[in-house]
């Protein structure tokens, strides 16, 4: 649930769960944005909260100052609800590159309810730092009306050899204050279409663990099929490896690329797929990572940030990361492949992607402009890895500790799957870290009596015991793929503390928890892998009396191994797995797995 520094000075981080957001903080920063004159439209009020689309206000105990500016986006359906330039409005359905020649994209518009309004409508190309077009003045196509349907054709390359890959597009008529949306933004829905990679992401079997990456000798001894390792981008910047991007040099700090160079190589050349969380911690040097205005938060209040894609030079930079890292780690060279990527963690709190006060759906906006900007990045080189977000455990409520907003994880999937389809379907896939409640309790099995967790959609937390409420939830049509199917979804943090209740001894419960949570994980065809947390216990969280590893470091520095490694090894072994589950059986309260896992198999 959380992400904390490795002991190396290494951009790959092990994970740990913080317990320093239930202390009582004042912190806090005051995030400015760029006010513009709403002349048309009427937007949010400076310094009040919006509510959802449900109707759960995003909890915020946290007031904007005086200087706070909500930044209107002409783009977005609400304003282009109160506008009063036309009634009604034209729809993007689609932006996507031909298939048969990806160098030009089509854009399908629906006009109809703008007929006998206007004689001519305007596309253009718009950047994710763009909100208006009253400075604009090159429309790429001009198009009369006629019965208002149409597909339009633009270049994919620019004439100064740039490309649009990364623009949504828009349509617009012109007014005396220049020219005026009429359309939602659209972006590009199949950046695969050019991915030089069409090899099918790889995935030999479900279980995987977060990996400690001064000991990948024994990870890979557990015969995983999954790694997660974390990135936190602020760090990779420096000087030693230069790359090239749309006419700028970026430069990379070589002795932390290499280091990453070497687990990600040594874990994929071992036939296990890399999993990397992508994170965005505080780096003075490099202020366009950060959006404008933003101030360095304490580590209690906040340990990363949201990306910046909302100026030029923070979405020039934001590109050329996304592209270094997606080109790096494609495989095809000596540095290993990343085969699905996790963009930010835990998104619905923003101790992990801290960007101001917002309300939910503005909040998810602005994270669904950055992710965008890595999921084209990543798929447009290889076609099939994945690229998700992630939400914590806590699933209709916010989280219960906390000062900066954060939201129940349901209303950001809804949001995120809305917003979307309005600016361009992709094909997103979806981590989720399911611990049990409470985290001091590895006997998940029991987490009814919290009162916290429930086999209803309206449960307050999604742990492994009712793990079935999202995906069943993911089979909803208004969250499948382009393709009609679920989409995929990995767990890709959860542990068991082998301290139960911060003091008693609970190995056994341990042990008997990473059984059965396999177990629930192999028969839930919706879920593609599962990444335990963790090899290896973590003072960050031993503090706290949380003990997820495997294995524990002994009082002469040694790897000492508790019951739960043996049972993790062999789990998803065939001819062992009943064996060496055999005892969690009796602490679980069974007698044969089909109890409490119907048509078991292993």
């Amino acid at each position: 649930m959380s992400f904390k520094s490795h002991k190396k000075k290494l951009i790959t981080l092990t994970v740990a769960v913080s317990f320093a957001a239930l202390t009582q903080l004042t912190a806090f920063a005051e995030v400015v944005g760029k006010g513009v004159n709403p002349s048309f439209i009427q937007g949010p009020t400076a310094g009040t909260v919006q509510e959802d689309s449900s109707g759960t206000a995003a909890n915020t105990a946290i007031s904007a100052g005086n200087d706070y500016r909500y930044r209107i986006d002409y783009t977005t359906a609400d304003s282009l609800r109160a506008s009063a330039v036309v009634s009604g409005q034209a729809t993007i359905t689609n932006v996507n590159l031909n298939i048969y020649d990806p160098t030009k994209i089509n854009i399908t518009v629906d006009a109809s309810a703008l007929i006998g309004q206007v004689q001519e409508l305007y596309l253009f190309d718009i950047k994710p730092y763009e909100t208006d077009l009253f400075s604009r003045t090159d429309p790429l196509l001009v198009k009369p009306i006629g019965n208002g349907i149409f597909t339009l054709t633009a270049d994919l390359f620019r004439e100064d050899g740039s490309n649009r890959l990364y623009d949504a597009f828009v349509i617009a008529v012109p007014t005396e204050s220049g020219y005026y949306p009429v359309s939602n933004r659209c972006y590009i829905s199949n950046p695969e279409a050019i991915a030089p990679d069409q090899t099918p992401a790889l995935n030999l079997g479900k279980k995987g663990l977060m990996v400690d990456p001064n000991i990948l000798d024994d990870a890979i001894d557990q015969n995983i099929k999954h790694a997660f390792i974390a990135v936190t981008t602020s760090q990779l910047f420096g000087t030693g490896i230069n790359y090239s991007f749309e006419g700028k040099t970026y430069s990379f700090d070589s002795g932390l690329i290499n280091q990453l160079d070497q687990e990600i190589n040594r874990l994929s050349s071992s036939g296990i797929a890399v999993t990397a969380g992508i994170v965005n911690g505080w780096n003075a040097a490099y202020p366009d990572l950060y959006r404008p205005g933003t101030a360095v938060q304490s580590s209690s209040a906040a340990l990363y940030y949201g990306f910046n894609v909302e100026t030029e030079e923070g979405f020039q930079m934001v590109k050329a990361l996304a592209s270094f890292l997606a080109n790096r780690y494609n495989g095809h060279n000596s540095h290993g492949k990343i085969t699905n990527w996790v963009i930010g963690n835990e998104i619905n709190n923003q101790y992990w992607n801290y960007v101001g006060n917002y309300g939910v759906v503005d909040y998810t906006r602005i994270f669904q402009r950055t992710f965008r900007v890595f999921y084209n990045a990543i798929k447009s080189v290889s076609a099939n890895d994945n690229v998700m977000f992630s939400l914590d455990y806590y699933w209709t409520i916010p989280a219960e500790s906390g000062y900066v907003s954060k939201y129940p994880g349901k209303d950001v999937l809804d949001s995120f799957a809305a917003l979307d389809k309005q600016e361009g379907s992709s094909n997103w896939a979806l981590a989720i870290h399911p611990y049990p409640y409470p985290l001091t309790d590895p006997n998940f099995w029991n987490d009814e009596k919290s009162g916290k967790v429930n086999q209803e959609i309206t449960t307050p937390v999604v742990s492994y015991l009712n793990l079935s409420v999202l995906t069943n939830y993911m089979h909803n049509s208004y969250m499948l793929d382009n393709n009609g199917n679920v989409r995929n979804i990995f767990m890709t943090e959860q542990g068991f503390s082998s301290i139960k209740n911060l003091s008693q001894d609970a190995q056994t419960e341990q042990a008997a928890a990473v059984a059965y949570g396999h177990y629930i994980v192999e028969n839930n065809p919706d879920i593609d892998a599962y990444m335990l947390s963790r090899q290896l216990d973590n003072p960050g969280e031993t503090k706290d009396g949380l003990y997820f590893g495997l294995s524990t470091t002994g009082a002469d520095g040694s790897l000492v191994a508790k019951p739960a490694r043996e049972v993790f090894k062999y789990i998803d072994d065939p001819a062992k797995s009943l064996e060496v589950s055999e005892f969690a059986k009796q602490i679980i309260g069974i007698t044969d797995w089909s109890e409490v896992i119907p048509n078991f198999h292993i």
